[in-house]
C-alpha cells in the first residue's frame, strides 16, 4: 500500500500533463501512486498518457467537474496521505518527503492539512512571474477566521489525511467552483493546518486557466453560499 496517493484530475490538459506526472515520478520520496482521472478530456489526453500506463492509475469519466473527479480519485486510492495536482502543475522535487515528515513527526494529531506557498511561473516553467507567499498566522483560529476572507491555500499545494476527508464527506460536487474552498473550511471547523513557508508547487499562468476568471459572478455566487452555509461563527 502507497503511503501516499497523488491525484491528478485533468479536463483537455494533453499538452500539460506529462509534466505534472514526470515531476511526480521525480520526488525525493518514493513511496506513492499517481491517480490520474481524466473529467471526459476530447483531446488527445488518452493517448498521450499511455506511456505511463504501467506507472499510473487511470480513470476517465463523463465531465461533471473537478470536485466528481478527485473524489473518484480519493474512492479509489490507497495512501494514508492524499495530494492533489491539477494538471497543469508541477511538484517541486522535495514536496512530497517534507510534508510526509511533517505529518508524520508531528506531536499535534488535530492536523489534517499541511499546504505551502507557490511560485507562478510561465506556460513553459522557465519564468518565475510571482512568488506566492501565505499569510504566516499565529493560530489556527486567526488562519480560519482568514480563511472565510479569502481562500488563501492553493490545492496542488495541499497534503491532507485521507481519513479526515472522508470525515468531511469529500469535495461537495454542487459547487463547479471554489469546491476547494469549501472543503478547507469543513477541514478547518474540526481540525488544523500546518504551513510550510516554502513554495513546493510551480503553477502555470496561461490561457485556459485565464479564462476561468470570465466566470467570476459564478464564483463569487459559490463563496457567498460556502460561507452562509458555515456553521462556525466568523469571530
Amino acid at each position: 500500500m502507497a503511503k501516499v496517493s497523488v491525484i491528478i484530475p485533468t479536463y483537455n490538459y494533453g499538452e500539460f500533463i506529462c509534466d505534472a506526472i514526470d515531476s511526480v515520478l521525480n520526488q525525493t520520496f518514493k513511496d506513492f501512486e499517481i491517480i490520474v482521472v481524466d473529467d471526459g478530456s476530447t483531446d488527445n489526453t488518452k493517448d498521450i498518457i499511455k506511456k505511463y500506463r504501467d506507472k499510473i492509475s487511470y480513470y476517465y469519466k463523463t465531465n461533471d467537474g473537478p470536485a466528481s473527479a478527485r473524489n473518484l480519485g480519493i474512492k479509489k486510492s490507497n495512501g494514508k496521505y492524499i495530494c492533489f495536482l491539477d494538471a497543469d502543475d508541477i511538484f517541486l522535487p522535495n514536496k512530497l518527503e517534507l510534508q510526509v515528515n511533517l505529518l508524520k513527526n508531528n506531536s499535534n494529531k488535530n492536523i489534517s492539512l499541511v499546504y505551502s506557498d507557490f511560485l507562478i511561473v510561465n506556460k513553459n516553467l522557465n519564468k518565475v512571474l510571482k512568488y506566492y507567499k501565505c499569510k504566516k498566522f499565529l493560530s489556527h483560529n486567526q488562519a480560519f477566521n482568514y480563511l472565510m476572507l479569502d481562500n488563501y491555500i492553493n490545492t496542488s499545494t495541499v497534503m491532507t489525511l485521507k481519513d479526515c476527508l472522508f470525515e468531511v464527506n469529500l469535495f461537495n460536487e454542487k459547487y463547479k467552483y471554489l469546491e476547494d474552498y469549501d472543503l478547507w473550511i469543513k477541514l478547518g471547523i474540526n481540525y488544523e493546518y500546518i504551513y510550510i513557508n516554502k513554495p513546493l508547487v510551480k503553477t502555470r499562468a496561461h490561457y485556459k486557466n485565464y479564462s476561468k476568471k470570465v466566470n467570476n459572478s459564478i464564483k463569487t455566487t459559490c463563496f457567498n453560499e460556502i460561507k452562509k452555509n458555515m456553521k462556525k461563527p466568523l469571530f
